[in-house]
């Protein structure tokens, strides 16, 4: 996949994570329709975070997310065509804050590669804690779709990539090499991923000191 494609179906990705911005229209109480319409999104996404995080997707239904919502169900297809449509809003609404976490977390550390490993990793895991919010994020989207591993497949590439930066070695200069840092970079979001989902699935049974510094070994190894 290339830099274009990605970034384009990021642009795609957040499109269905932001709220819509159709034109004002009329205000009840001081509110526009804009804001109204966008309130009603992130609670079908709020809605969505803890329904697909307790039984998971194949058993969510529209009537469970609008009935959490508190929201009538013509506002839900208002907002989503799909019960999918809002698991990949609701995973790239997740997926970008941990993004935004992580590439935040990491640019105001100390600028040694312990120290970003470290602000990335405590960032990471920290995030998990929300246990709804983690399983969107690891185990919902999987085998869902072509389309919603599309959009699974966009961000290993983004996370791979914050990873790869955290080296800070110039960038490669050759094809062989980029290909060498993308499958790399691929390589420890799985691990990260593998470990994260066990440590949630499990009840958080080791400290996140311990998560932090086993995972800081591996993104070491493979990136000093």
């Amino acid at each position: 996949m290339s830099n274009s494609e990605m970034e384009q179906g990021l642009e795609s990705d957040n499109k269905d994570a932001a709220p819509s911005r159709a034109p004002s229209g009329r205000r009840y109480g001081g509110v526009g329709q804009a804001q109204r319409e966008a309130a009603r999104r992130m609670a079908l996404i709020g809605a969505g975070t803890a329904v697909f995080g307790t039984v998971g997707f194949r058993r969510a239904t529209v009537r469970s997310v609008c009935g959490l919502a508190k929201l009538n169900d013509r506002y839900f297809y208002a907002a989503f065509e799909s019960m999918e449509h809002l698991l990949r809003a609701t995973y790239a609404h997740h997926a970008q804050s941990l993004l935004g976490q992580l590439q935040a977390a990491v640019a105001t550390s100390a600028p040694t590669l312990d120290a970003r490993l470290d602000a990335g990793l405590h960032a990471f895991f920290t995030f998990l804690r929300d246990a709804h919010a983690a399983r969107v994020l690891l185990l919902e989207v999987m085998g869902v779709s072509p389309e919603t591993d599309a959009t699974y497949q966009r961000y290993l590439f983004e996370f791979a990539r914050l990873i790869i930066g955290m080296a800070d070695a110039p960038p490669p200069v050759s094809e062989d090499a980029a290909a060498d840092a993308r499958i790399v970079g691929l390589a420890l979001v799985g691990a990260m991923t593998n470990a994260g989902t066990a440590w949630v699935l499990t009840g958080y049974q080791d400290t996140e000191a311990r998560m932090v510094a086993c995972c800081r070994r591996v993104l070491r190894g493979a990136l000093a």
